[in-house]
């Protein structure tokens, strides 16, 4: 007999690209704490000051928007939502990811051990590794990110005349494309290593247990038919032979 789930038609999408690929290669974090909780990927040192910028920066306190963000300021809510939503832009299929809540699960991690890197090996030395060593910065991640939206947005004022939530989507893109490929100069930090942080963070917090602050509703793991922690992880058909489903399960209340 023919699985109904074998029919349903299968719609080329950018973004549905995008999340199943990184689901693929996230998947041990999908499906309980999200790898950001882990050491194993990045090298830093918890005493390394942040890099300062110039005194005209935005005073560096938690932003008080409706969210109660516990480490993001205000630029950098704006900063960051820019980036998602360029990142994982809402289609047909499902929510984006500022919709899916990414922002708040990102703020939470950087406000947590993630952010200050406590459970990591942060001694050095700070030697240029190859790819399988992971990262090398002397840097926790949430002086990566301050340092970083701070100093992507003197970039864009210099190049664009704007902050990077301002430019057009065509030009945020673009910014984004070079952060990629590291051609952006963001106060020492390696702007690939920028992006592959806040890449993997997006696709995590999308792709997450709601528990963590993203994933809302559970919306990306029915728009990719997860079932979360729920122990059936295969399609069942009732006596007509149609696909019966169940919503996915969070391991968190």
């Amino acid at each position: 007999m023919t699985n109904p789930s074998d029919e349903r038609p299968i719609k080329p999408s950018r973004r549905r690209f995008l999340i199943a690929a990184s689901a693929t290669a996230l998947a041990p974090e999908i499906a309980g704490l999200a790898s950001a909780q882990s050491p194993a990927q990045v090298s830093g040192t918890q005493d390394a000051p942040a890099p300062q910028g110039p005194a005209s920066q935005p005073e560096l306190t938690p932003s008080a928007g409706l969210e109660g963000y516990q480490f993001l300021t205000q630029p950098d809510v704006e900063a960051l939502t820019a980036m998602v939503n360029r990142l994982i832009p809402a289609d047909e299929f499902g929510p984006g990811g500022v919709e899916a809540g990414v922002v708040t699960f990102i703020d939470r991690q950087l406000g947590g051990q993630f952010g200050a890197a406590a459970r990591w090996y942060m001694q050095g030395p700070w030697a240029e590794g190859s790819p399988s060593q992971g990262w090398q910065l002397a840097l926790t991640p949430a002086e990566i990110y301050r340092t970083g939206f701070r100093s992507l947005d003197r970039w864009c004022l210099g190049s664009k005349g704007k902050r990077f939530a301002e430019l057009a989507a065509n030009d945020q893109d673009e910014v984004l494309t070079l952060l990629q490929s590291g051609k952006i100069e963001l106060n020492g930090i390696p702007s690939a290593s920028f992006f592959q942080i806040l890449w993997q963070n997006t696709v995590e917090g999308y792709l997450g247990d709601p528990l963590y602050g993203g994933n809302r509703d559970m919306a990306a793991w029915r728009m990719i038919h997860f079932p979360g922690s729920n122990p059936v992880l295969t399609p069942a058909v009732d006596l007509n032979g149609e696909l019966y489903e169940t919503d996915p399960i969070s391991i968190g209340p």
